[in-house]
């Protein structure tokens, strides 16, 4: 689908209507809780502002779930493809790289920041300056690093 057309968006309500309507076993609370807590880590690592979107995935998802004979998820596998390489190293006007990139050097711990080599702003980083595009309107950068 193009760019904008909603496809992250529905996968989400997918999921958040399975949850709701599926079991409440502990087994299947649990396989719910990781389907649905898996999205925000991998937007943040393979999503990023483009001039046409905000939070747009940058790589291709394909998301299988599993369910028993009563309908209940039981499992599941996310298989990442297609990550576009380009805009780490080239991200156009106006655009910004990775999330996680941003949260990490302006939210992440002290001791990640020191983990990782981020103890400055994105603004010190060569593949985060270039386009001086460093926050998202709609995206807190400090709240999603929660």
């Amino acid at each position: 689908g193009e760019s904008g057309a909603g496809k992250t968006e529905t996968s989400k309500l997918i999921m958040r209507y399975i949850s709701a309507v599926s079991g409440r076993s502990r087994e299947v609370q649990e396989v719910k809780d990781k389907m649905l807590s898996s999205n925000p880590i991998l937007e943040s690592f393979g999503n990023a502002k483009t001039v046409m979107n905000n939070n747009s995935s940058r790589f291709g998802k394909y998301m299988e779930i599993l369910f028993d004979a009563g309908g209940d998820p039981v499992g599941g596998r996310v298989t990442n493809y297609l990550l576009e390489k380009a805009r780490l190293v080239f991200p156009g006007p106006g655009e910004r790289n990775f999330h996680i990139f941003y949260m990490l050097t302006k939210a992440g711990t002290q001791q990640e920041k020191e983990a990782y080599y981020l103890t400055q702003g994105p603004e010190s980083f060569w593949y985060l300056s270039q386009s001086e595009c460093y926050n998202v309107q709609g995206i807190d950068d400090h709240k999603e690093m929660q």
